[in-house]
């Protein structure tokens, strides 16, 4: 061990003087930094230490306010992209990115506020070379597009940005499409700028809707794109119309494009340059694999309609009859809560509930306690599922179409079946 230590130690020193090994060198310096770089960032976030400006500054003439659209990431909170205001200085030693999509999670009842649809996010400020090495390690791209304004329209905006970075401002409360990171910069240069930006807002033919747009950018999110298609009701099928588009920050990058500043006739464009900070070659949109909702829910449709040609097997149907409508039942009470009891105001008028009702938690206990006459009460389920069935593209709501072999399993699992008699009904309750 000795003699290979030895060895090995010659022909480091060895190579020390090679460029390889300065290349090496080099490597292992880059990853170092960002190992320390990541540390610091990691307790820059748990201990709640903010750059922070007590004041406005003054802006030089050589000052440039512009906004930055970062693409998506992986996760499902991450596929919409991002919006940010970057306030770049050089004379005064500035270069910040205020950004509206922070939140704490040491919030009082964060997850309880959470739940009931308060969810309070906040103005956080970054020094930019932070901001873009956070999405760069993250391979999500981020493009600038330069502000065309005069030196009173860019202090108007940071001390805008100012006023609403102090304590007892910097807080808001969220709404999906209403009150978003993307949103909140519309926001800005309409109050900062005293309503001289000219909008040309995008012209379309008037079929798009929130969830159109959703869906487009969840192609590869299927039980993200579900969730969001069983909490989220009708509201969200209207078509959208001008600055509702604006909840997906490209859409606010393309308005920022075609927008003028100052008047209808004379304005001149709002942006003056764009560029990109960086461009990611990573694609996101990787399969999902094999265990996608169609697949499993199909799986149980399968299996209903299997069951539903055993005449025997009673108490292995009335158990399978019970877990579906039990599981159904269940969801129906956590949509309908959402519905009644919350702030989620786009989880109203869910058509869902037509399915995942929550009166068919009483299935599985008729089973139980009447089951010699299940079969009345199981025809009159089937021609309600079968009416829903019927109904599906008609709804205002689009339901998700991945649902239907789930409401067919449910459909075949309360199929005719052969009546118990008395001697079984203690042997076979469910």
């Amino acid at each position: 061990m000795l003699i290979e230590t030895s060895t090995f130690i010659s022909k480091s020193v060895g190579v020390i003087f090679t460029s390889k090994f300065k290349q090496f060198l080099q490597v292992l310096t880059d990853r170092m930094n960002t190992r320390i770089y990541l540390l610091g960032l990691f307790l820059f976030v748990i201990t709640g230490i903010k750059p922070v400006l007590s004041q406005a500054p003054i802006l030089s003439k050589g000052a440039s306010i512009s906004v930055l659209t970062c693409g998506p990431g992986p996760s499902l909170y991450e596929a919409f992209g991002h919006s940010a205001i970057r306030v770049a200085d050089s004379l005064n030693g500035l270069d910040l990115v205020f950004n509206y999509g922070v939140f704490d999670f040491n919030q009082a009842n964060f997850y309880g506020n959470f739940a009931k649809g308060y969810m309070r996010y906040m103005l956080g400020l970054n020094p930019t070379e932070e901001f873009l090495f956070q999405y760069k390690y993250y391979k999500r791209s981020v493009r600038e597009q330069v502000l065309n304004l005069d030196s009173i329209q860019k202090q108007a905006i940071i001390n805008y940005l100012t006023i609403n970075l102090k304590q007892e401002n910097r807080e808001y409360y969220y709404a999906y499409f209403d009150n978003n990171c993307s949103t909140k910069i519309i926001e800005l240069l309409d109050s900062a700028l005293l309503h001289q930006v000219i909008w040309e807002h995008l012209k379309t033919d008037g079929k798009a809707s929130y969830r159109s747009m959703i869906h487009q950018y969840t192609v590869f999110q299927p039980w993200g794109r579900l969730g969001i298609d069983l909490g989220l009701g009708a509201l969200i099928d209207k078509p959208l119309v001008g600055r509702q588009f604006n909840f997906l920050p490209d859409f606010v990058e393309m308005d920022l494009a075609r927008a003028k500043i100052g008047n209808q006739v004379t304005g001149l464009p709002l942006v003056s340059a764009s560029k990109t900070l960086y461009e990611s070659d990573y694609f996101f949109g990787d399969s999902p694999g094999w265990m996608q909702p169609s697949l499993i829910f199909t799986i149980l449709l399968l299996v209903s309609v299997g069951l539903s040609f055993l005449q025997s097997a009673v108490r292995l149907k009335n158990s399978w009859t019970g877990f579906l409508f039990l599981a159904c039942g269940l969801l129906g009470c956590v949509l309908l809560s959402i519905w009644v009891f919350t702030n989620h105001v786009y989880a109203a008028w869910n058509y869902n509930l037509i399915w995942a009702n929550p009166l068919f938690l009483l299935v599985p206990f008729y089973i139980i306690w009447k089951p010699k006459d299940v079969n009345g009460i199981f025809a009159g389920i089937r021609i309600y599922l079968a009416a829903g069935l019927l109904l599906w593209f008609l709804l205002p709501q689009e339901l998700n179409v991945n649902l239907l072999p789930l409401v067919g399993a449910l459909f075949f699992s309360v199929w005719k079946r052969k009546p118990l008699k008395i001697n079984e009904l203690a042997e076979n309750p469910l």
